[in-house]
């Protein structure tokens, strides 16, 4: 490669990590908004954060298992979030009857009560998404979708584009 086309890669290469380093302040800066409004939200509520997010995905008979990779929560620690549910009031363990091995947490009726309080008021306006028109709001999902699933199945960013 002659120097004039290296130096046009570099300023590409340049110009790219420019664009990369403001889309990871842009994303950090929303993050800490949606943080802050979460944690100020649980405040409300007397309740742990990973317990407000098991109650806001356990929309029926659900298994451990299911409900840690529904909140992206470790195994190990989605017996401590059904503890505190429970010691609550908010939930109960019940032996699936298809498996008698597996356990389903199954929220009370004070649970559901909490679910729907914590759903209407902890997960609506959400900070950058109250700000967005229905069209934004798709297009931001579609985007998102697309960066999980490139992150899943390991695909490269020189595949992505």
């Amino acid at each position: 490669m002659h120097r004039r086309g290296r130096e046009r890669g570099g300023a590409e290469a340049s110009r790219r990590a420019a664009g990369e380093a403001q889309l990871v302040d842009a994303m950090g800066a929303l993050f800490t908004h949606v943080r802050d409004h979460f944690e100020r939200g649980v405040q409300r509520f007397d309740l742990p954060g990973p317990c407000a997010k098991a109650l806001r995905a356990i929309d029926g008979p659900i298994s451990m298992k299911e409900l840690g990779a529904r909140i992206y929560c470790d195994a190990s620690f989605i017996t401590a979030v059904a503890d505190m549910l429970e010691e609550r009031g908010l939930a109960r363990r019940e032996v699936d009857p298809a498996d008698r091995r597996i356990k389903k947490l199954v929220l009370t009726e004070d649970g559901i009560a909490m679910r729907n309080r914590i759903l209407a008021e902890l997960f609506t306006d959400v900070p950058g998404i109250r700000t967005l028109n229905a069209q934004e709001r798709e297009t931001l999902l579609e985007l998102l979708q697309t960066m999980v699933q490139r992150e899943r199945s390991g695909e490269d960013c020189a595949a992505a584009g």
